[in-house]
């Protein structure tokens, strides 16, 4: 058994009671906590104590294992996704799946009840207005319980480092569903021919962003028709072209935007509300004309 079980086993009450709901005792409920159960507080005789105890423990887990977060794939709150029909049920995401795959329009999108938000823990997970789920980038531990919470499966875990994540998971085009929302992937491939890294192919019916290729340069952001990709960097850094510019033209063939302006063997500049932060202009300049102002780790390597 792993360290993770080892560490839950120390802290259960070894009763062996049966009122988790699991037939083995306290050993079925580690195993089920390992393998992912959202539900910390089953074990009645440990009480709220004990639930922080296991939290912890898997907390230590977290830590050991490579840094990720918890992204929600989807933007379907209202009005940007329609619904079918008023649900008056459960106030549960499990219990609304029940009826018809629950009442939005899109039966991939995420129905609002809050499961992943009960599951964490941590108290990272808050619901929008109108019913998405936020996560706290900054707090969350990449534990995983929202993760194995959702019956939708739209939350994944993402390694902290990456910045971009595409915010849907309707595979309506593919299974021959109809209902997408507003944000909604149509299966267009804008980002898959617009990404300079070739790190955008398919899954299905949707890009899939190969995490060890991607360089979170955010033309998928940006390019995507219906903004279905979503940037975790609050603001990016724009370009600066510096007078040692020889007017070598590479930047502005590289700039997607379209934002790098001025004659061959000219000075050139950056008209800066259409500068996106991608870097690639300062990743083709010859002679380090270039200097990335604001943020993601860009210097100009000329002084050096």
């Amino acid at each position: 058994m792993n360290q993770l079980y080892q560490k839950i086993q120390q802290v259960l009450p070894g009763l062996d009671c049966g009122l988790c709901g699991h037939s083995q005792g306290c050993r079925g409920y580690a195993e089920s906590i390992v393998a992912g159960d959202p539900d910390l507080g089953r074990c009645l005789p440990g009480g709220s104590s004990l639930k922080a105890r296991i939290a912890e423990a898997l907390d230590e887990a977290a830590l050991d294992a490579e840094a990720n977060v918890a992204v929600v794939q989807c933007q379907g709150a209202a009005p940007r996704s329609r619904f079918r029909f008023h649900y008056q049920g459960r106030n549960s995401c499990r219990a609304a799946i029940l009826t018809h795959g629950g009442p939005k329009e899109c039966l991939y999108g995420c129905l609002g009840y809050g499961d992943c938000l009960a599951a964490c823990p941590y108290g990272v997970i808050s619901l929008v207005e109108n019913g998405c789920p936020k996560v706290d980038f900054s707090r969350c531990r990449g534990c995983g319980r929202c993760v194995h919470a959702c019956p939708k499966g739209i939350i994944r875990l993402m390694p902290k480092s990456q910045q971009i994540f595409l915010a849907c998971i309707c595979q309506a085009k593919r299974d021959g569903f109809s209902g997408r929302c507003q944000h909604g992937c149509t299966s267009c491939a804008v980002c898959v021919n617009a990404c300079p890294y070739g790190a955008i192919g398919w899954d299905g019916a949707l890009p899939k962003i190969d995490f060890s290729r991607c360089r979170s340069c955010s033309i998928c952001v940006h390019k995507c028709p219906t903004k279905s990709f979503i940037d975790r960097i609050p603001a990016r850094p724009t370009a600066f072209i510096g007078l040692q510019c020889n007017g070598c033209q590479m930047c502005k063939v590289v700039c997607p935007t379209d934002c790098i302006v001025g004659k061959k063997g000219e000075h050139h500049k950056v008209m800066r509300g259409q500068c996106i932060g991608c870097g690639q202009c300062f990743e083709v300049c010859p002679i380090r004309a270039v200097t990335m102002l604001g943020a993601l780790g860009h210097v100009n390597l000329s002084k050096y």
